[in-house]
């Protein structure tokens, strides 16, 4: 069986699941990420996908879902540890407030997140290059975003997640967190640079050609690092976010 025959099956289990908790409330299911992007690594990627509702979903609704999650996490489907869900009301596609929060789902833990100002970045990749599992094409629910609102999203992001994540050394001394911090920034300076979106891994190659050579040996390090193997860059690492978010402070803009 193929990985997306594998995904596929997944898809369709959690869709009943889904649909059979929200009923008339679902609107439909969409799958982003490093799916939508054809870059889907079966040891390093999330499987991100949205669910979007009719309306905010009463506590009673919640509760189910994340006892639904919960369960789905703990089955032994292929790739149910790696299913990342948001439960988005139809508006918050076009008007969210970034303090606003919604029902999520990660690494077996549910609970309200914010959208902060990432949620811009994502709806861009989900607008652009989004799949459909049910419901009406993607682009008829969220508006076009411009490159200048994409690029203040990501400005802001730098500013509200990342500065802060430099102080934060209980996550930066993991090393997947080093890797995702080094990879997150390579797909920064690319988005900043020209205007698009891509993959982690081709943001990288990229700025491995086309940014200060300083850093390549830290981003094919991170490249070519496996899951459970020690990456111990901490101090390269901090320099780097460091790097990207000087660069692009949101007061330069």
């Amino acid at each position: 069986m193929t990985i997306q025959n594998v995904i596929n099956n997944l898809f369709r289990h959690l869709l009943l699941q889904i649909q059979l908790i929200l009923s008339d409330q679902f609107v439909g299911m969409y799958v982003g990420g490093s799916i939508a992007n054809n870059s889907f690594n079966e040891e390093t990627s999330d499987i991100d996908c949205y669910i979007v509702t009719t309306t905010s979903l009463p506590k009673s609704i919640i509760h189910k879902i994340e006892e639904m999650h919960k369960q789905f996490y703990a089955s032994k489907l292929i790739y149910a540890k790696k299913v990342e869900a948001s439960y988005i009301p139809q508006h918050d596609l076009l008007y969210f407030n970034p303090d606003s929060v919604r029902p999520y789902f990660n690494e077996g833990s549910f609970y309200l997140a914010s959208y902060g100002s990432n949620f811009i970045i994502e709806l861009y990749m989900l607008r652009e290059r989004g799949s459909t599992i049910a419901g009406p094409d993607i682009k008829k629910l969220i508006k076009e975003i411009s490159l200048a609102d994409l690029k203040l999203a990501i400005q802001k992001n730098l500013d509200e997640y990342w500065n802060p994540v430099l102080n934060d050394l209980e996550k930066l001394k993991r090393s997947d967190y080093q890797v995702f911090a080094i990879l997150t920034m390579c797909r920064t300076l690319y988005s900043m640079e020209t205007g698009m979106m891509a993959s982690k891994k081709e943001a990288a190659q990229w700025v491995i050609k086309n940014i200060d050579t300083n850093w390549k040996d830290l981003i094919e390090k991170s490249l070519s690092w496996k899951p459970h193997h020690g990456f111990n860059r901490l101090k390269e690492t901090q320099q780097f976010v460091e790097y990207v978010i000087e660069k692009y402070h949101v007061n330069k803009a």
